[in-house]
């Protein structure tokens, strides 16, 4: 009953809201996408992300055969170790065009160097 009168009384106010105001809501990219990834011998699955400029990616990803690492570049201190079996969340906001590198941070072998993906911004 409650969130019945809550919403009865604030979508009116929201529908009267300047249109600037609502427009300058959706300008921000207020959307958010989540997106599922394997981490396994040396490679990320999907390695390629393509979302919109000011998107709020959700990240989870499972490490399938050992330990792994997800860290986005340029990100200060944003290694996330992920134990073999168990899936982490790491969240980032996609806030201007271009590419952004990941990669993994915990050493797993040989070909541990390779194991990165990016995420292009539109």
């Amino acid at each position: 009953m409650k969130k019945t009168l809550v919403v009865g009384l604030l979508m009116p106010l929201m529908l009267m809201a300047p249109p600037y105001m609502r427009s300058q809501t959706a300008r921000q990219g207020t959307e958010t996408i989540e997106v599922k990834i394997t981490a396994k011998k040396y490679e990320f699955s999907p390695n390629t992300v393509e979302v919109k400029a000011g998107t709020r990616i959700i990240f989870k990803i499972t490490a399938l055969d050992r330990e792994h690492g997800f860290e986005i570049a340029d990100v200060k201190d944003s290694c996330v170790k992920i134990k073999k079996g168990e899936t982490a969340t790491v969240e980032y906001r996609a806030e201007k065009a271009g590419t952004v590198e990941f990669r993994c941070c915990v050493f797993c072998g040989i070909g541990h160097r390779g194991m990165k993906g990016k995420i292009v911004i539109r």
